[in-house]
């Protein structure tokens, strides 16, 4: 028996669905974390090891726990999102690139964008009936935050995104190359 968006809707507001979702991000968040200090105890994996990038996520989702359910919590999430890659950026910058703090970023900088679009929609627009763009959200900040998981523990390009930049600043500098040659 599928299940329609609003009842969906309905069960993420009700809060039993979305506790149950919360429990299992942060608990891989955990796992991730302790898969990390396992990785970093070998000396020769801490240059590529995503132990720096796991406590600043970590850090950041606990401290966002605590966060209530009045409408300002999605205002809370993004500012957390964006305070979290400006963290990430500080504590990589002396530190290599590696595939997971690629991801943390893309997946930050889209839960942020998900969190202010329901934001403005219920704050300004005054919408509280829910329509397909509830869905894209409910959806979409649950499997990003399973790929941060899947990324802080894997630490490899899984789903290619790293492979898709590098492929486009490769096109992007031939062509800036192209133009200088020609201008």
């Amino acid at each position: 028996m599928l299940i329609s968006p609003r009842e969906l809707f309905e069960l993420f507001l009700s809060g039993e669905v979305s506790a149950l979702l919360y429990a299992f991000i942060n608990w891989g968040l955990l796992m991730a974390l302790l898969v990390n200090i396992v990785n970093y105890s070998e000396p020769r994996n801490r240059p590529t090891s995503a132990l720096w990038i796991c406590v600043v996520v970590c850090l950041s989702y606990t401290a966002t726990s605590f966060v209530g359910r009045e409408l300002s919590k999605y205002l809370i999430w993004m500012a957390a999102d964006l305070i979290t890659i400006l963290l990430l950026v500080i504590v990589q910058s002396k530190r290599q690139r590696i595939a997971s703090f690629y991801y943390c970023i893309l997946v930050l900088l889209l839960n942020a964008l998900l969190h202010l679009v329901i934001y403005i929609d219920v704050a300004f627009f005054d919408n509280y009936d829910p329509w397909w763009l509830w869905s894209i959200y409910a959806v979409g900040v649950n499997v990003n935050d399973l790929v941060l998981v899947i990324a802080l523990i894997l630490n490899k390009d899984f789903l290619g995104f790293c492979r898709l930049g590098t492929s486009v600043n490769k096109h992007s500098l031939k062509r800036i190359k192209r133009q200088e040659s020609n201008g």
